[in-house]
């Protein structure tokens, strides 16, 4: 009478039992929900990276500082200068707008010379390796000037004169960012000039040198002066891609990322670049590029690379931008069948007809797409009126038999 019967025993035992498969059902739920909630966070986080480090580099492309672009030229004086800013034969001109955004469609019928011609020909990590651009994703190529921190605090006696600077943030020197060999710009509002150091900076007040052979001649446009607004200038040239990183998943699924490739313009017939790694898990990077081919109707055409001629690119406008961005993680019940648009493409997990696949994992991915405009993009320039105190937008109209690319 005061013990406890088989039968009662039984029920403790399985409303114990239904209990504890209760409490395990709720933290196994919630332990997905979890890792789903973090997936989907770093996928997020990963997509804003991305496309805030796409977007300052877009909209910043051919910037050069006060001089409009369209009909102020860079004269290169530079030792071997990046191809895209190789002057024409006879000529020392060259138009940064012409090349300050240029891309690429790689594919795996052409995955083995996709780059032929491009700054970055034959380069180890972009073109060759085991990060290199993967085959159904774009190549995004920017490049600007980056105004730099010194001062030009005495005129120029002549065209071969040293520039005197003052160097506050002290990047001048052997052992520095800037020595022997660096290329650099020195311009104003009517001129610009793309040289090379050819002596370590040193003493006081600091010196650039831009004599021979390290440039092809020591004679600048012109003789600058410290009173018209003359400023120093790197050149900053930047490549995006989507590389495989090596790594695998949980699973042994490959896992990609965004990376970035930074010219480190050696005075050297090869290429030089700094390959790093921005972003994990972005699966494909799409590009669209804007263009007005009918001028009267104002109309933006977004186009993928392959489809603009060389010429087109110093008309390009705007640029819609594209990630497919994935966790590192398996995450799914069930392998991921879902289809992902992009700028000029579909993603879909057999990648049928003209779609492009993704892989048939069960990690969880996102599409993202921005659409930036280009700052530095307009035909012309702001004048004032003759005689009056009054100022309008002159639109240049040269033709392009002196290079001029405003036509």
């Amino acid at each position: 009478m005061r013990g406890l019967s088989l039968i009662e025993l039984l029920i403790a035992l399985a409303l114990s039992l239904t209990l504890i498969i209760g409490v395990l059902t709720i933290y196994m739920d919630s332990n997905d929900a979890s890792r789903t909630s973090t997936a989907l966070a770093r996928v997020q986080e990963g997509a804003r990276i991305g496309l805030e480090m796409l977007s300052r580099e877009v909209r910043m492309s051919g910037f050069q500082g006060c001089p409009e672009p369209y009909t102020t030229p860079l004269n290169v004086i530079a030792a071997n200068p990046p191809p895209s800013l190789a002057p024409a034969a006879g000529s020392t001109n060259s138009y940064l707008l012409n090349t300050s955004i240029q891309g690429w469609e790689v594919t795996p019928a052409n995955r083995s010379n996709w780059a032929n011609g491009a700054d970055f020909d034959g380069v180890a990590g972009i073109t060759s390796g085991t990060s290199q651009a993967i085959a159904d994703s774009d190549v995004l190529m920017v490049q600007r000037f980056r105004l730099l921190d010194a001062q030009i605090n005495a005129d120029m006696a002549s065209e071969v004169a040293d520039i005197v600077i003052t160097d506050p943030a002290g990047v001048f020197g052997s052992g520095r960012p800037f020595a022997a060999g660096s290329m650099l710009m020195i311009g104003n509002c009517e001129a610009l000039d793309l040289f090379r150091l050819s002596a370590d900076p040193a003493g006081a007040p600091l010196r650039l040198q831009h004599q021979t052979p390290i440039n092809t001649t020591a004679n600048l446009s012109r003789a600058y002066l410290s009173g018209e607004d003359a400023q120093l200038y790197a050149l900053q040239s930047s490549v995006y891609f989507v590389g495989d990183t090596g790594r695998d998943d949980d699973r042994g699924d490959p896992i990609f990322a965004l990376y970035r490739a930074t010219n480190d313009f050696p005075n050297a017939a090869n290429p030089s670049f700094t390959v790093e790694e921005l972003v994990e898990g972005v699966e494909s990077l799409q590009i669209q590029y804007g263009i007005r081919r009918d001028a009267p109707s104002n109309q933006v055409e977004f186009v993928t690379a392959d489809a603009l001629t060389p010429l087109e690119w110093r008309e390009v406008v705007s640029v819609r931008v594209g990630l497919l961005v994935s966790g590192v993680e398996s995450i799914l019940i069930e392998d991921d069948d879902n289809t992902y648009d992009l700028p000029g493409a579909r993603f879909t997990d057999v990648g049928a007809n003209t779609d492009f696949a993704h892989a048939a994992d069960r990690r969880l991915r996102k599409a993202f797409t921005s659409s930036l405009d280009i700052r530095n993009r307009q035909c012309g320039s702001f004048k004032r009126l003759a005689g009056t105190a009054l100022w309008e937008w002159d639109n240049a109209d040269n033709t392009n038999a002196d290079g001029d690319p405003c036509s």
